[in-house]
């Protein structure tokens, strides 16, 4: 190159290189916006922990650790044995993708690979299960003794001054424990999550039975029994756990009897009967569901959906899986070539289990979206998600894949 092409191309270079840095600050940011998003950010987080200020207790945060630490790693895989002699169809359930059970010795919870991630001894002669997220209510029924329970640690153990006649668990970590009354008929008490009395209300007109609570323990639907005609007859109340005043039954239903309350995230709750089902809508309409001379055979709720298991007649070759709404309606309806055993809801999929047979059905599309098989000992089954479940059989717990 000659000297003068020499001289244009340094020339002509270094205008370039100025040009480039010149760009390179035009795209950089100013210093006050940066600065004015780490001020947001710094609001963010510092309202994210005043919100959940009452979960950032040096306990709750060790609680939270453990239950994670507990939950890592891998079981030997299912088919897995049960903790104890027998598991009732109504203590067996999932949360948080994980199975759990009580025994008539044991409450217990198995990941997805059957590691054990909970195992707690209990001394109760008729155990009851009320679970609610990772959070769980364990009494003795007819008896006094209960107990409430988390995965990292038995949170509370005590004694009912009256025997349990039923319980609740709600979201927040609150229950309610369903008792006889020495003056009463009973007496429903609401307990916060500190084990604290929150709320007192005694029933003079019937026994109660059965119990839900709202997410924020704000409400109780309560379903009680009494005798009327010579018959069984039902009451449901709704009560408002903030008032002191007396409470009317939002509904009575003749000859029939309480068995199971649930209430859901969406505002909705349902009392189901053996011979009916009672939706409370979000607006606090009682909407009832007669089964039409149907016999129930078992029951389930589950996102806003009541699932109910019903037969013609007992031990009849044929049954039908009905879904009700938020709205009282009956939004899916499938038959079925068997008398249903256990029902069960999670997010979009409806799973029912009859006859060793678990069939999987998509509530959006109303179609079988997958068949499988559950062994002949099948008793009950629960949703993992909308793409496994977990068989419950007389001494062992199995999975089933449900992908169709």
């Amino acid at each position: 190159m000659s000297r003068k092409a020499k001289y244009y191309a340094e020339d002509t270079g270094a205008p370039m290189r100025r040009r480039r840095r010149r760009r390179r600050r035009q795209r950089r940011l100013p210093g006050w916006v940066y600065r004015i998003v780490a001020v947001l950010l710094i609001a963010v987080l510092g309202l994210v922990l005043y919100v959940n200020r009452g979960n950032l207790t040096p306990e709750k945060i060790g609680d939270w650790v453990q239950e994670r630490v507990v939950g890592m790693g891998v079981g030997d895989g299912y088919p897995a044995a049960i903790t104890g002699s027998q598991v009732l169809a109504c203590n067996f359930t999932s949360a948080s993708g994980d199975v759990v059970m009580v025994s008539d010795t044991h409450l217990t919870a198995l990941n997805s690979t059957a590691k054990e991630v909970l195992s707690r001894q209990h001394s109760f002669s008729f155990p009851i299960l009320r679970l609610n997220g990772d959070q769980a209510l364990l009494y003795n029924l007819g008896g006094k003794g209960y107990q409430v329970e988390t995965r990292a640690k038995t949170v509370f153990r005590g004694d009912a001054e009256n025997n349990i006649l039923g319980g609740a668990m709600a979201a927040n970590g609150h229950y309610a424990l369903l008792t006889e009354s020495t003056d009463y008929l009973g007496q429903l008490t609401v307990y916060t999550g500190e084990n604290e009395e929150q709320y007192v209300y005694r029933f003079s007109s019937c026994y109660p039975v059965t119990a839900a609570l709202s997410p924020d323990a704000s409400r109780a639907l309560v379903c009680g029994v009494y005798a009327e005609g010579g018959a069984f007859a039902s009451s449901l109340y709704l009560i408002d756990l903030n008032s002191s005043s007396g409470v009317e039954p939002s509904a009575s239903f003749a000859e029939t009897t309480p068995l199971a309350a649930y209430w859901y995230g969406d505002g909705t709750a349902a009392a189901v009967c053996d011979t009916l089902a009672a939706v409370v809508t979000e607006s606090g309409s009682v909407m009832q569901y007669g089964f039409g001379g149907w016999q129930l055979t078992c029951s389930a709720g589950g996102d806003g959906y009541t699932a109910l298991g019903l037969s013609p007649y007992a031990d009849a070759a044929s049954g039908k899986l009905v879904l009700l709404d938020g709205q009282g309606r009956e939004a899916r309806s499938f038959s079925l070539s068997a008398e249903p055993d256990a029902v069960s809801v999670y997010g979009n999929t409806a799973a029912v289990l009859a006859d060793g047979t678990v069939c999987a059905y998509s509530i959006a599309d109303g179609v079988l979206i997958a068949q499988a098989d559950a062994g002949e000992d099948a008793v009950s089954l629960a949703l993992a998600n909308e793409s496994s479940a977990y068989i419950l059989g007389v001494s062992e717990i199995r999975t089933v894949s449900l992908n169709g």
